[in-house]
């Protein structure tokens, strides 16, 4: 008799109700498992579009690595690459789809497209990481109040009786020229700068400037500024962007050496408020060479805040307040105040106009010799103008730009008080 292996009828049913039960249960957990595969999936996702996308590259490498051809996830991992303007990371994982012969012809297109544009940006972005700007300009100018003096020689009255000012101090007009020429070196950090769950680019901003005014009749008034400045900046996504400058002024005025200004100016400006908020500091060391300015060494503070934003894409305005110090040897020339400005700007027709309105208030500590009293100051600037850049035709790529101004300063001394008017037109252009 043949030797059979069999279960019993009670035994085959119990290992077939086993089977049935391990099915169900097989197929139970694959729905958890693809439910929670959708939830990070949806996760990584969400945390992309809110300002996260580090954190959502974790979520989906996380999820990539149980889930390797899950080929929907892989591309919303190249798109928080490239968010993090990491091109090359993101490039690999849209080529990983590309190469799966799974993924649709449709689906295909659309990620070669990603590709090209990535590649096209990331040659932008770090292709050159030495950029070089030169700028020029040449102007006529007018003005009304050269040496901003008094309109009136005689100043009015002291305890010593009434002061009458030298005619050669009074306020006189002239004519004249401008000139300017600049270099500037940017250098750009190939690599992103990681801060947070935000994307920056690291910049180091050098520039070397000399400008020159020079007046027809009164060259004693000549003003001559040879500028270098150095420093870093970040600029973080569309939303914030920063940079602390070191500048070194040297200034001549009437064809000698006037002084020398050192100065510290670190600027950060954020979206905010549907614009632009920007907020600096300013200090600076300011020494003078003349024997007669040695009262005026000393140091100038300020800090200031500004609101811009753009209304439509042909206007904007801007207004903002600063306040200031100045500490120097001598009492008479330390002076505190504050200035509120505010400027818009609008393009009509192609030409692009201009206006800015600014109060200027000012107490001085010392008390003035002759007059004895302590200066207060309240200058009212008004400035108006409209500039055209050349899109043709031999000045093409130049600017002709025109500006009038009007400065009326008033003093508790009247030796301070004077009225000045100035136009300039100039054309400039950057190479």
């Amino acid at each position: 008799m043949p030797l059979t292996f069999g279960c019993s009828r009670p035994a085959r049913l119990t290992l077939i109700a086993a089977m049935v039960l391990g099915a169900c249960a097989a197929q139970a957990q694959g729905t958890a498992d693809a439910g929670a595969t959708e939830a990070q999936y949806r996760l990584g996702l969400y945390q992309r579009e809110t300002g996260e996308p580090y954190s959502a590259i974790e979520t989906l490498e996380t999820l990539l690595s149980a889930n390797p051809s899950l080929n929907r996830a892989r591309l919303e991992l190249a798109v928080a690459y490239y968010r993090t303007l990491n091109y090359e990371r993101a490039r690999a994982e849209a080529q990983r789809v590309l190469d799966d012969p799974r993924t649709p012809e449709n689906v295909r297109l659309s990620v070669l497209s990603f590709v090209k544009q990535m590649e096209l940006e990331q040659t932008i972005a770090q292709g050159k990481p030495h950029k070089w700007e030169i700028n020029t300009s040449v102007g006529l100018l007018y003005d009304s109040n050269v040496n901003a003096g008094p309109d009136n020689a005689v100043l009015g009255s002291s305890a010593n009786g009434l002061l009458t000012l030298n005619s050669q101090f009074v306020s006189k007009s002239d004519w004249g020229y401008t000139a300017q020429v600049g270099a500037q070196h940017t250098w750009q950090q190939p690599a992103p700068v990681r801060i947070g769950e935000s994307t920056g680019r690291f910049q180091w901003i050098s520039s070397v400037n000399a400008y020159h005014k020079g007046y027809h009749n009164f060259s004693e008034y000549n003003l001559s500024v040879l500028s270098l400045a150095t420093g870093p900046g970040l600029i973080v996504g569309q939303g914030f962007r920063g940079n602390l400058n070191l500048q070194v002024d040297h200034i001549s005025f009437g064809g000698n050496e006037l002084g020398l200004y050192t100065s510290l100016n670190p600027t950060i400006t954020v979206r905010g408020l549907g614009g632009e908020i920007t907020t600096d500091l300013l200090v600076s060391q300011r020494s003078f060479s003349r024997p007669t300015d040695g009262g005026r060494q000393g140091q100038f503070r300020s800090f200031g805040v500004s609101y811009g934003r753009l209304i439509g894409t042909q206007a904007s305005v801007q207004g903002g307040v600063r306040t200031f110090v100045e500490n120097t040897r001598e009492d008479r020339f330390s002076n505190q105040g504050h200035e509120v400005f505010v400027g818009g700007r609008i393009q009509w027709a192609g030409i692009d106009f201009f206006a800015r309105s600014a109060i200027r208030n000012a107490r001085y500590d010392g008390v003035e010799p002759v007059f004895d009293v302590a200066r207060r100051e309240l200058e009212r600037r008004n400035e108006v103008g409209a500039s055209y850049a050349f899109l043709e035709g031999w000045l093409q790529k130049w600017q002709l730009s025109a500006t009038l101004a009007n400065v009326h300063n008033r003093s508790n001394v009247s030796l301070y008080g004077y009225d000045r008017d100035t136009a300039f037109i100039n054309l400039s252009r950057t190479f």
